[in-house]
């Protein structure tokens, strides 16, 4: 990786926040020089960097989302980026990429979504200039761990999201993060079927992450919520996602992920609420199998076992 682009995923990892050249110099084994020329080279690609006597800081100017950032983060990742300033939904650009035979990998990002779509027809509020609206096209290979992908873009998503801000939010079963009370990301993972064969072709995962503080909608204001970090860069939060998600996937098989699931779950050994054959009941979320099913202790001390659906936790 080029130095300039060490720096631009230095900076976005730590915006705001001021990094002595010295030190820079240090860490990538280059001159003070070569640090002023890299840094010098992205201020003429309209990186917004303020230089000081204390080293350089990458401002908040700088989170406009952009796929040449996003690509040369993770180089080795190859595929292309998409970015949109507006767009219905990511998820819906996505699926016309993949019958265009996208490669795996390919992402669509935007800032904005004027018809975000959530699980079981829900849509998902995406205003601009708030969060980050994602959708990744993979083609799986281990298809009958095809019921791990929702929690391996939830596990993707704690890890993205506590590297780039520190904060480590929790997962409600099946695709929600939550910090506290509050929703602060989803999930929509959507199947493409090859017509021919029947055959799943792709996947499309879409996930949405509410990153800065935002007005919500009074119908949800009582439970979203949203990163809240005092700077973030959208980019580095992307680049580190797509990373990380696509790491998971190509490990399917491997148990350890279904562990990361279940140790950041919100809901093991708390009674809920959940809907199953149209009727509301209640019982212990008491277990997550490896298919990422939620197995549920009813009061007459029998074990309801639930592939999806939906699930509150009681007294919430």
């Amino acid at each position: 990786m080029a130095l300039k682009d060490e720096l631009l995923r230095e900076f976005s990892l730590h915006p705001m926040t001021v990094i002595n050249g010295e030190e820079l110099a240090s860490r990538y084994n280059v001159s003070r020089a070569a640090v002023w020329k890299a840094v010098k080279a992205l201020k003429s690609e309209g990186f917004d960097i303020v230089s000081s006597a204390s080293g350089y800081m990458f401002t908040e100017n700088n989170d406009f989302l952009s796929s040449e950032a996003v690509s040369r983060m993770v180089p080795e990742i190859t595929a292309p980026v998409y970015v949109f300033e507006e767009i219905d939904s990511t998820n819906n650009y996505a699926k016309v990429l993949a019958a265009q035979n996208a490669p795996h990998g390919t992402l669509v990002l935007a800032n904005h979504q004027t018809a975000g779509r959530g699980r079981q027809g829900h849509s998902f509020y995406s205003p601009s200039n708030s969060g980050l609206y994602f959708s990744l096209i993979i083609h799986p290979e281990h298809t009958e761990y095809i019921s791990r992908i929702t929690p391996a873009a939830a596990v993707s998503s704690v890890e993205a999201v506590e590297t780039v801000t520190g904060i480590r939010p929790g997962i409600k079963w099946v695709n929600d993060l939550f910090l506290g009370k509050k929703k602060i990301a989803g999930i929509l993972s959507e199947a493409v079927t090859d017509f021919e064969t029947g055959r799943i072709s792709s996947v499309i995962i879409g996930i949405g992450i509410n990153c800065r503080t935002m007005a919500f909608p009074d119908d949800i204001s009582h439970i979203a919520g949203s990163l809240e970090a005092e700077s973030i860069s959208r980019n580095a939060l992307a680049a580190t996602l797509r990373q990380r998600l696509l790491y998971h996937i190509d490990h399917l098989d491997d148990p350890a992920m279904m562990d990361l699931y279940r140790r950041d779950s919100i809901v093991l050994g708390k009674e809920i609420t959940y809907t199953y054959n149209n009727g509301v009941y209640t019982g212990l979320a008491e277990a997550i199998n490896d298919d990422g099913n939620i197995l549920i202790k009813k009061p007459d001390g029998t074990v309801q076992t639930l592939q999806s659906g939906e699930i509150s936790i009681k007294d919430w």
